[in-house]
């Protein structure tokens, strides 16, 4: 009896092998009838080779087969699914992963989640570990997706982004695997009236895990901005249907968006603070106190929290673009987000991509432009990131070489300052005004610090006020200075100066010297001699030096100057040399600003003299 079991047993064993060498044969030579039928019509069943056949199979589902095998391509898949259909999930599983490490083949990615999708069904409910194990892998194929390219365009020229093609990739790619998640979402969705949600399920946290990982990589440098008021439906990007498909499925996972990131952002905090904790220990006690150290900081490793940047892009999805806007509690008040998200803010500034820098100029606008003037007291400013915001806005202003950016952050720039109490707006224009060396920002700033200063002598303000008096004549000498003497070049400083000229010529007119309500005219000695002066002197020079320049090339003649050269500099970029009709167009622009200066400076003196004349008179 035992003899015949051992002689069945080898014919089905013999049986199995043969059936696979038939399989593999088949499908090294493309040969889609004889794959039919082997597996199909004699309806294979010895399970002992289907790990190995799933692998065979899923191997071939790639692209090239797509395109230049399609019959055998469909082929393959049909066989798959009567593999699929008819095998143990666990081994399958297990044999089509395998095939998911390439990271190179779209097609078969998509063909691995479709076939992986239909395993994990049919395992039992409690199937964490084997969905852990899959998303694993999964996500390392999106993971190896290349960052999308920097194009800096402007405004509409943005939608040409979705005809890149690492874009059409990231999005084809997010867009099969939401949809592969989509079933296991909702197994455990809020929205699911035959499941108790509880959001400490392990299935909940590790999906939430995973699609948090797609904001931080590829969506947080994709273009998902929509406006529904301008924008019809059917002009969404992908980009964005990949956005929206994602905030829904969280949105069923997550009740509360603005706790889960607190809580990301608490957990990250207290690691922060451990492994300051562990750098300061004795050497004495390294090995027994990292011990300890491990043990505490155990749950908070890297590999367990949720990324910075998704977190950042969550908030902006939320905030800036309006998804999701019901899993954020409206009970926090303006201030309070504001304040919450600047690190956010600050890590979008700081990104050299003109799409994640466009997210940080979106969300800042859209929590600072609800909060109230003179809302926030000169001790918040002991908050760092306040200074580092502003300092990030002027760089964006001034460097960024995308123009729609540049624009959008000059308004967010002039109404920093009001969030502040005056002790705190004045102590972010003497911060600038030591700091910064663009003479278009300082010029642009003291502007506003002159509209500060009317404001308040039309509300009868004296000397007394933090924007007058002292700290008005202290602001006058950062701002009015002639770094070079004559020899300084005065296109370079021209907005600054041209707005100091502007002032001094508001306050000779604003302020009587009999008065004096400002301090101005203590100071105006001291300024006539050290800034008007010099000035003027400088003024003469780079005429008389621009008009030489301008006679020369009319002439056709080579510049006198050595090694002189006209070019164009756009964000740091230099284009290439300009025509003689281009050089002539910007030697007169620059003497027209010589004599915009002139006359103000000429102007503002004259008006001085006559109001001193006045005062004494009186």
């Amino acid at each position: 009896m035992d003899h015949l079991m051992d002689v069945e047993v080898m014919e089905k064993a013999a049986d199995a092998e043969t059936a696979l060498k038939q399989v593999k044969e088949c499908i090294k030579f493309k040969d889609s009838k004889g794959l039919k039928t082997v597996i199909l019509e004699h309806k294979l069943k010895d399970q002992s080779v289907f790990w190995e056949i799933a692998s065979e199979l899923t191997a071939n589902l790639t692209e090239e087969n797509l395109e230049q095998h399609e019959y055998f391509f469909e082929t393959c898949q049909r066989c798959m699914n009567y593999v699929i259909a008819n095998g143990n999930p666990k081994e399958l599983l297990l044999a089509v992963l395998e095939q998911a490490d390439s990271f190179k083949d779209d097609q078969k990615f998509k063909c691995i989640l479709e076939n992986v999708q239909k395993i994990l069904l049919k395992l039992p409910s409690k199937r964490h570990h084997s969905l852990d194990v899959t998303l694993e892998t999964l996500s390392a194929h999106i993971e190896a997706i290349p960052q999308a390219k920097d194009h800096n365009l402007d405004h509409e020229e943005r939608k040409l982004l979705e005809m890149d093609p690492s874009v059409m990739r990231a999005t084809d790619v997010v867009l099969c695997y939401l949809e592969f998640l989509s079933p296991f979402v909702e197994e455990v969705s809020m929205r699911n009236p035959k499941v108790t949600f509880s959001k400490s399920t392990p299935q909940v946290q590790l999906l939430v895990k995973y699609l948090m990982k797609l904001l931080c990589h590829p969506l947080y440098h994709l273009d998902m901005t929509f406006k529904p008021k301008e924008q019809e439906e059917k002009e969404k990007s992908y980009s964005r249907v990949c956005a929206e498909r994602l905030i829904d499925q969280l949105a069923q996972l997550c009740p509360n968006f603005f706790a889960l990131i607190e809580d990301e952002t608490k957990k990250r905090s207290m690691q922060a603070k451990l492994k300051e904790s562990e750098a300061r220990e004795d050497e004495e006690n390294e090995e027994l106190e990292e011990e300890e150290g491990d043990d505490k900081v155990k749950d908070w490793k890297e590999d367990k929290l949720i990324p910075e940047k998704s977190l950042a892009c969550l908030s902006y999805l939320v905030l800036a673009e309006g998804l999701g806007l019901d899993q954020m509690p409206a009970v926090y008040n303006h201030k309070f987000m504001l304040r919450f998200h600047l690190p956010f803010i600050k890590s979008f500034l700081e990104d050299q991509h003109s799409i994640v820098k466009l997210k940080g100029v979106l969300l800042l606008e859209k929590l600072m432009f609800v909060i109230l003037p003179m809302s926030f007291t000169h001790y918040e400013l002991d908050n760092d990131f306040y200074k580092d915001i502003l300092n990030l806005l002027i760089s964006t202003m001034t460097h960024c070489q995308n123009k729609d950016i540049r624009k959008s952050c000059v308004p967010i720039y002039s109404n920093f300052f009001g969030m502040f109490s005056l002790q705190g707006r004045h102590r972010l224009y003497e911060t600038v005004f030591n700091t910064c060396k663009h003479s278009g920002v300082v010029g642009h700033t003291l502007s506003l610090y002159k509209e500060q200063v009317d404001s308040l002598l039309k509300k009868g303000e004296g000397p007394e006020n933090i924007f007058l008096g002292k700290n008005l004549i202290r602001v006058f000498k950062l701002v009015s200075v002639i770094p070079d003497g004559v020899t300084t070049d005065l296109l370079e400083n021209s907005d600054r100066i041209l707005s100091v000229l502007n002032f001094v010529r508001y306050l000779v007119l604003r302020d009587n010297p009999s008065e004096n309500r400002t301090g101005f005219w203590e100071l105006y000695p001291n300024l006539d001699k050290e800034f008007f002066e010099p000035l003027r002197q400088a003024i003469i020079l780079s005429k008389g030096h621009y008009n030489l320049d301008l006679e020369d090339v009319r002439k056709g003649n080579p510049l006198p100057t050595e090694n002189t050269e006209f070019s164009v500099n756009v964000g740091g970029e230099r284009l290439g040399p300009v025509s003689r009709e281009q050089q002539i167009q910007v030697i007169e622009s620059a003497l027209n600003t010589f004599d915009m200066m002139d006359s103000i400076l000429s102007r503002t003196i004259e008006l001085a003299d006559a109001q001193k004349r006045s005062a004494k008179a009186n």
